[in-house]
């Protein structure tokens, strides 16, 4: 089973447990992806503690693995083009005390049994999923999470590329519920299964890794 990788700047918040190692994620640095052979990995999940400088000088690499079939999961507030078609985050204008995280998809494999309360309160208090959205989302996107004006949180996007872009906007889904003690503490372990069903189907849809 290929790993998939967690791409951060090596600080406290982006460090992996033994818990994490166990379900298949390696921690890659992000000066290290131009020397990273990224066809050992059956996803990427880049964090928001990364440069993004440093990521658009390097998009070809990412470019190229998601045309060899990748599966990239971009949690990133993302304010230049360093991720196919991937608009820049921006901040909602909705009180994080009043925004309400909707999912569109509730059957989707990602959410399926998250009760979206469980998304909207942590410990009592709103605003931990998501303070942002994404506008001018590519028109073929699946979009998968919004608020309640209809801001897209989190879409899909399987038409840009051979592979797979997941984007949302700045919320790392899989630390921060990791350890709650209700439904969104499954959202981590759907996510990477997901992660690695979309590599599955991109692979068995003819792209292979060259």
């Amino acid at each position: 089973m290929k790993p998939i990788a967690y791409v951060g700047i090596d600080i406290q918040f982006s460090r992996l447990t033994e818990e994490d190692r166990s379900r298949g994620l390696t921690f890659l640095y992000l000066y290290d992806l131009p020397y990273t052979d990224l066809r050992a990995y059956a996803g990427l999940i880049i964090t928001n503690l990364v440069e993004e400088k440093f990521l658009f000088e390097h998009k070809s690499l990412l470019e190229q693995y998601l045309q060899q079939g990748g599966v990239i999961f971009s949690l990133t507030e993302v304010s230049m083009p360093w991720l196919v078609g991937v608009p820049n985050w921006k901040r909602s204008p909705i009180p994080l005390k009043d925004r309400e995280i909707i999912i569109k998809e509730p059957n989707h494999p990602i959410f399926k049994g998250i009760d979206a309360y469980d998304l909207n309160y942590r410990k009592g208090v709103r605003g931990f999923f998501s303070r942002g959205y994404f506008d001018n989302i590519p028109l073929h996107a699946e979009v998968l999470v919004t608020d309640q004006s209809g801001a897209a949180i989190i879409y899909v996007d399987r038409n840009s590329t051979n592979g797979t872009i997941f984007a949302g906007a700045g919320t790392d889904i899989y630390r921060v519920f990791i350890h709650e003690e209700n439904s969104s503490r499954h959202l981590s372990i759907q996510m990477l299964s997901y992660i690695r069903e979309e590599y599955d189907r991109n692979q068995k849809n003819g792209v292979e890794m060259q």
